[in-house]
């Protein structure tokens, strides 16, 4: 129902925006790490929606990127995950972050998320494993860079995605700023 609201920011707290749209200001629960991302109090914002629609309650949840927004919809659609949980992973963790763990089934990382145990990580694993990603390869839902070209190199010389994205990832954090030939030449190593 809703997709966006531009505003400006009257209050900014951890977890929670108000922003003012047409003299109306609405409240909005954000990540933490979505937070961090909007501006401080007097600045204007453009804040991505879900609407959240319970029994005894109306309440907008916000993004900055749409891969978070995203990942929230896919998560609360997840049995024994709701809202609440779902924003503390996405607080935690940045949705790419988060589908490496799912691709490495690194039930470990999903466990350092606050509210998160042994049988929910691999409930959330076993759910979403091999679902079809609907993030990007490169964190903050930017354009595609280097790495992501390099990636589907790897995947199109036949090396699964999951393998190249960390064979990529390696290679971005031994030799920072390769363009695409020199990343993928050191992927290949």
């Amino acid at each position: 129902m809703y997709n966006h609201i531009r505003g400006r920011v009257v209050e900014k707290t951890p977890g929670r925006l108000v922003v003012e749209s047409g003299g109306i200001g609405y409240e909005i629960a954000v990540p933490l790490r979505a937070a961090r991302r909007f501006p401080e109090p007097g600045g204007e914002a453009t804040v991505l929606l879900h609407l959240l629609v319970r029994e005894d309650e109306l309440r907008l949840i916000g993004f900055a990127e749409s891969d978070e927004r995203e990942l929230f919809r896919r998560l609360i659609g997840l049995s024994g995950v709701g809202a609440v949980l779902a924003l503390q992973i996405l607080s935690d963790m940045a949705p790419r972050d988060f589908a490496l763990a799912i691709e490495r089934q690194d039930a470990g990382a999903l466990r350092r998320v606050k509210g998160i145990g042994d049988k929910t990580a691999k409930r959330i694993i076993l759910e979403l494993k091999g679902a079809k990603t609907v993030l990007p390869p490169e964190e903050g839902g930017g354009p595609a860079g280097p790495g992501s070209e390099a990636a589907a190199a790897l995947v199109a010389l036949g090396i699964s995605p999951a393998e190249a994205a960390a064979r990529v990832e390696k290679a971005l954090r031994d030799s920072p700023g390769l363009g695409v030939e020199d990343l993928i030449r050191a992927a290949l190593r």
